[in-house]
């Protein structure tokens, strides 16, 4: 669930009869919730103690390193804001919490951050050792050349395998990935403001998230504009995508609407016969799209953002001749 508005968000999660919810927003949303709802299985992220707690299970695995460059005495509290540290403890929470609840609701910021955090979660234990994996490697063969200089010296030069996933955090984090797979048991619910009826910054939302690879399953609407917006659909909004007005004030009753929306998800298909790929890309528009092919891979170009598509083992071989974007449906023609 990701809301433009805290109000909406907590009212929305407030409308569940009962559940296990972690509040990822990094703000506390939920902290007014608490003793409030206690149907409720309530679980805040909150930067700082989450960050201590996740420091002494790595103490432990760091010792060696932290005696070797003579930080054994650090402060954890003292220890500088890094980018993007952040984000990966939301995402290691997030993991840990999936680990633990078979159905999770799942607050998530405002929706361009909760597009990154969702990306970065997708991808499991794959980042960090892509980042990782080649600077391990080099320091094992570094360190079994200087074998011979660590005895004469008198060095203790600790092993690359503390450095690594264990594999528990592995186990944590491939099930993450696999969760939130395309065509994975999830559901994504947004609640955007629509403040014009040519509404360009809904439009400009969703094709973000459809380029992005999460495609939502719900849409809500609120603002001046919301209800004109649904009743007269604009041409990049595909018909099977549910939508319904959250009008203010937003209380239990109208935003539990929301959730009582059957969840429909979009998915592609493919013609082999006719040489086609359909795919959705709600609020793309026929201006801004480039396709270009790239071997067996297409690539989407819009507004600054792309999507890389794998032709399908079906249409193996054959080259991308045209396409044509319809009603938030994009088909590519392959020959």
């Amino acid at each position: 669930m990701s809301a433009d508005l805290p109000s909406l968000a907590c009212a929305v999660v407030a409308a569940q009869p009962r559940g296990a919810v972690l509040d990822l927003s990094g703000e506390q949303w939920l902290s007014q919730l608490a003793g409030v709802e206690p149907a409720l299985e309530l679980r805040t992220y909150s930067a700082v103690p989450d960050a201590l707690a996740l420091w002494q299970q790595l103490e432990p695995r760091l010792a060696d390193w932290l005696q070797l460059l003579e930080l054994q005495a650090v402060q954890p509290l003292l220890i500088p804001p890094l980018p993007g540290v952040d984000m990966l403890l939301r995402c290691l929470v997030l993991a840990e919490a999936l680990e633990k609840a078979a159905e999770l609701t799942v607050l998530l910021p405002a929706p361009a951050e909760a597009l990154a955090l969702l990306e970065l979660a997708r991808t499991g234990p794959s980042l960090v050792e892509t980042l990782l994996e080649p600077l391990l490697s080099w320091w094992d063969q570094t360190r079994q050349s200087l074998a011979s200089l660590e005895l004469v010296l008198r060095l203790r030069l600790p092993s690359s395998a503390s450095l690594r996933l264990d594999q528990r955090w592995r186990s944590r984090l491939e099930h993450m990935a696999a969760l939130l797979a395309p065509g994975g048991p999830w559901q994504l619910s947004l609640a955007l403001e629509c403040a014009g009826p040519k509404a360009e910054l809904l439009r400009q939302r969703m094709s973000c998230y459809s380029l992005r690879g999460f495609m939502p399953t719900r849409l809500g609407l609120h603002g001046p504009a919301a209800a004109t917006v649904l009743a007269q659909r604009p041409d990049w909004w595909p018909e099977q995508l549910p939508g319904v007005e959250l009008a203010h004030p937003f209380a239990p009753d109208a935003v539990a609407a929301l959730l009582q929306v059957e969840a429909f998800g979009l998915e592609g298909a493919v013609d082999a016969a006719a040489g086609t790929l359909r795919l959705p890309l709600p609020g793309v528009i026929k201006a801004e799209l480039d396709v270009q092919q790239s071997g067996t891979t297409v690539v989407l170009l819009v507004g600054g953002q792309r999507r890389l598509v794998d032709v399908p083992a079906s249409l193996a071989g054959k080259t991308c001749s045209g396409a044509r974007l319809e009603s938030g449906w994009l088909e590519l023609r392959f020959l």
